[in-house]
């Protein structure tokens, strides 16, 4: 029996060993994600330029949305199911469904407006719902209609239809490209060899089923809704590709970087910590395993 709890107290010391490791790193990259919002000057957003900016405005739909659980009118929503797991050695919610809206929606100031898209942000926003039913866990997160929010993201322009269908089009032969039996399909003479005429009809074919399937899609954001400045027509704030980036928050700068202080000394002090109590458990059954 003692041999049983010395095992699970080994194997969890070397889970928090690498936990605390982890946190600690967290913790230093939430130390850089803070000196970036000190640091980045808060712009007027008819003043943005393209790149990494940071701006306060109030949150307008593009389309208005319901959240699931609160009932109420907004323009982003996050939504987490959980399951109550009980087990002989422990009792934890595990996560069911998680759910992020990733439908564009205004910000506007003073100045103007702009377009954000949400698609993989991450958010410091209140707990707005919480209910525990039948074993489940319910909670919503979101962006309340004429919200004051704070935005750091990549201001970059708008992908267009055209683009869209280029892209796509580039996928689709690189798809072909790479799987050997579709490959063989565009020998149309069946001399083992795929020439230039070749390959500029099966460029064309795929052009054509894109673009079929693009057929009457526009952008559906009602751009002239608002007063966006002329500098920002199809300019829209998100995750850029090179920083990475993307906060949208309730809280005022000067908030958000508090809250981003408590988080870095629970993490990196809390990291340490964990990692240096699992260690010396770790070292003390590794003597007693030398002693014998």
């Amino acid at each position: 029996m003692k041999t049983d709890i010395d095992t699970r107290i080994f194997i969890w010391s070397i889970i928090g060993f690498f936990a605390g490791i982890y946190f600690f790193f967290t913790g230093f990259r939430k130390l850089w994600t803070k000196r970036l919002i000190q640091n980045i000057p808060t712009s007027k957003i008819r003043s943005i330029a393209m790149g990494l900016v940071e701006i306060n405005g109030i949150a307008i739909p593009d389309v208005l949305l319901t959240g699931p659980y609160t009932k109420a009118s907004c323009v982003f929503y996050h939504i987490l199911v959980e399951r109550l797991v009980r087990t002989q050695k422990s009792t934890q919610w595990v996560k069911e469904l998680e759910l992020k809206t990733d439908i564009p929606f205004f910000v506007k100031d003073d100045t103007g407006a702009v377009i954000v898209d949400p698609s993989d942000v991450e958010t410091d926003l209140p707990l707005r719902y919480t209910n525990i039913e039948n074993g489940r866990r319910y909670r919503e997160w979101n962006i309340m209609e004429g919200e004051p929010i704070y935005v750091l993201g990549t201001a970059k322009r708008l992908e267009g239809i055209e683009e869209k269908m280029q892209k796509e089009v580039e996928a689709r032969i690189k798809e072909i490209i790479e799987n050997p039996d579709e490959k063989i399909k565009l020998d149309i003479n069946k001399d083992m060899w795929i020439d230039e005429e070749e390959w500029r009809l099966a460029r064309e074919k795929v052009k054509e089923e894109v673009r079929k399937e693009f057929e009457g899609i526009e952008s559906n954001i009602k751009q002239g809704r608002y007063n966006i400045p002329d500098n920002l027509q199809n300019i829209v704030i998100g995750k850029g590709e090179l920083d990475r980036h993307f906060i949208i928050s309730n809280k005022s700068e000067k908030e958000l970087v508090e809250s981003y202080k408590y988080k870095i000394f629970f993490s990196i002090f809390g990291g340490i910590v964990l990692s240096l109590v699992c260690l010396k458990i770790l070292l003390y059954y590794a003597f007693k395993i030398i002693i014998k």
